[in-house]
């Protein structure tokens, strides 16, 4: 397996990643999230992008996943420590590659784009119903440091 940088001839592959994302997000919480088939776009303007990359994973010149990061910088608040950061936007390992260390190789890559960056942490979102994926990131040593609250009207 290698884990590489995105290029733009690999928009179509990532695209049919973020289709299989976007269906899992939605089967999770419907309510919120739609099954719907990435175009192209966003993938493109990460590539091309000089504050955010996307690393993917290649077996047998087949990408199977990939990890979306981008740098974030708090905004100028006072009580805010300034400080940048790596948020991670996306992950997924396409479903039969999963167990095999391939997100493991991916949150590595971004550790690392993180370190180059001089950067002080890596950061993301998960959704509360996704318990293995909360489970894997504990395993890569990711600790909760908040919790979004939410009131349904």
């Amino acid at each position: 397996m290698e884990i590489r940088l995105a290029v733009l001839n690999d928009i179509e592959p990532i695209c049919e990643l973020y289709t299989e994302f976007y269906a899992y997000n939605a089967n999770l919480q419907p309510n919120y999230y739609n099954a719907v088939i990435e175009p192209g776009g966003y993938p493109q303007s990460t590539i091309e992008s000089e504050s955010a990359d996307i690393f993917v994973a290649v077996e047998n010149d087949i990408i199977v996943g990939f990890i979306h990061v981008r740098e974030v910088q708090t905004l100028p608040y006072d009580p805010i420590v300034q400080h940048k950061y790596a948020e991670i936007v996306d992950l997924i390992v396409t479903a039969s590659y999963r167990r095999k260390g391939i997100g493991s190789a991916l949150m590595e890559a971004v550790k690392n784009w993180s370190k180059v960056r001089n950067l002080d942490y890596v950061e993301f979102f998960v959704l509360a119903e996704a318990s293995g994926e909360i489970q894997f990131y504990e395993h890569e040593n990711f600790k909760t440091v908040s919790h979004t609250m939410r009131y349904t009207l």
